[in-house]
């Protein structure tokens, strides 16, 4: 993107109702964009591909990857198709997960937005005590330490967790869907 000036590159996928299509780094067309994802200050992070013919999943591609030609609408992948269609992908009733946005990006070899988590931080001694019994599913020994104690569940079982969306979306006329990271 060219900051300095303060042109945004992606004003017209951004505002256009016409179909961009995407090209891999051989010229060859992999798809259309059917999603554009916009952080909280309005630049493109993501494009969503609609690769193939059924169309029911996106290929996330992050922004720094891509050139767009607004007067041809297209977009250029700077990755081949092999590599692009196997990228992570989401479906029409998914979330895109910070997690999910960190796996793209490393998958395109960038930076995680996400930073490294330590699970356990080396100050901290006194959890590494002799422990007999080791869950076999996530969350079983505080679900069983609740029933003893009569306290309620803390949270749902894993299977139940649904997860957070970030994103508000706005479908347009071309069918492309704009989604705003929410604050």
């Amino acid at each position: 993107m060219d900051r300095e000036s303060g042109h945004d590159l992606f004003a017209g996928l951004k505002s256009s109702d016409e179909e961009y299509s995407v090209y891999d780094t051989h010229y060859e067309r992999i798809g259309r964009v059917d999603d554009v994802f916009l952080d909280d200050q309005d630049v493109v992070s993501y494009i969503g591909v609609q690769m193939g013919f059924f169309g029911t999943n996106s290929t996330l591609v992050p922004v720094e990857i891509v050139r767009v030609n607004d007067r041809r609408r297209l977009i250029e992948v700077a990755a081949d198709a092999e590599t692009i269609k196997h990228a992570p992908h989401f479906g029409q009733e998914e979330v895109v997960s910070p997690e999910l946005e960190d796996r793209v990006r490393t998958y395109f070899g960038l930076e995680p937005r996400l930073g490294p988590r330590e699970p356990y931080p080396p100050e901290v001694t006194d959890r590494f005590a002799p422990d007999e019994r080791v869950d076999t599913e996530p969350g079983e020994r505080i679900e069983a330490q609740n029933r003893l104690t009569g306290e309620p569940d803390a949270a749902p079982p894993a299977e139940e967790r649904i997860p957070v969306d970030y994103w508000d979306r706005e479908t347009r006329e071309g069918g492309v869907t704009i989604h705003r990271r929410r604050i």
